[in-house]
């Protein structure tokens, strides 16, 4: 655990502490949902973006009538040019912390969480690894809600979500040390455009802005997935294409992805 991630750990204990004690019906329902993907970006120079990865899974842990405090880990590995005989070896690994609140109404979830991640160089020794935290609230078709998600039936689904990078100090780190971020905006859709039995087809469109301080920083992504759900469970294709992309840690501007991904 890193210098920055200490000081957020007592307070989501306190937190958690109070909502239990304040709380009466308190469920630990131990709702967990995980996803993971596989992507083969097909572009000819293989130097830098060749493949992606990533894992995460997601636990309710406590509930309250509609109220819900979860937690989720992330892990995203970047895999450039494969050399030596070497398959899927990762260069560079982005990690994802967050803990928060939400609240289900009957046609929108609402959310607000903290998030704590950082990237790391893979057997290199790299001064400097770019640390991030941030708040964020988020909005969305209740379908999207990750309990729901996979069982949905509605053929249109949206979803919101600000956030805020607070540069504040502790023991003289800048708990976002690495790029300039300031805040954002991301705003998610995905329509089902077609379905049959099982299997369907869907687009997914997503728009992330993110002000800096001198400048903005766009992640725009268009995807087509074809997928077969059963029981609350999902594997599928997916193909993305970077639409818009100058991120200053990772900008695969105009690049396409392939994907294999299962999600439950």
């Amino acid at each position: 655990m890193d210098k920055i991630t200490r000081p957020f750990v007592p307070i989501a204990f306190m937190m958690l502490l109070c909502i239990i004690r304040a709380s009466n019906g308190l469920e630990v329902p131990l709702d967990f949902h995980a996803g993971g993907f596989l992507g083969k970006y097909l572009n000819s120079d293989t130097v830098r973006y060749n493949m992606d990865a990533s894992i995460s899974v997601y636990c309710t842990l406590l509930r309250h009538n509609r109220l819900s405090f979860f937690v989720l880990y992330r892990d995203d590995l970047d895999m450039a040019e494969q050399t030596g005989g070497v398959s899927l070896d990762p260069r560079y690994a982005h990690y994802y912390i967050t803990g928060g609140f939400d609240r289900v109404f009957s046609a929108v979830f609402t959310a607000l969480y903290f998030v704590h991640d950082c990237v790391h160089d893979i057997d290199y020794n790299v001064e400097g690894t770019p640390v991030f935290n941030r708040f964020r609230i988020q909005c969305a078709d209740i379908n999207y809600y990750p309990g729901n998600r996979y069982h949905e039936n509605d053929r249109f689904l949206w979803n919101v979500e600000l956030g805020l990078y607070p540069h504040w100090k502790y023991h003289g780190w800048d708990i976002n040390a690495g790029a300039d971020y300031e805040y954002e905006g991301i705003a998610t859709i995905q329509w089902e455009c077609f379905r049959h039995s099982q299997i369907s087809v869907a687009v997914q469109p997503c728009v992330h802005i993110t002000k800096g301080d001198s400048t903005w920083y766009h992640q725009h992504t268009a995807g087509l997935q074809v997928y077969l759900t059963n029981n609350g469970k999902r594997i599928g294709t997916e193909l993305t294409y970077n639409i818009w992309n100058n991120d200053p840690i990772k900008d695969p501007d105009k690049l396409w992805l392939l994907s294999l991904f299962v999600a439950f």
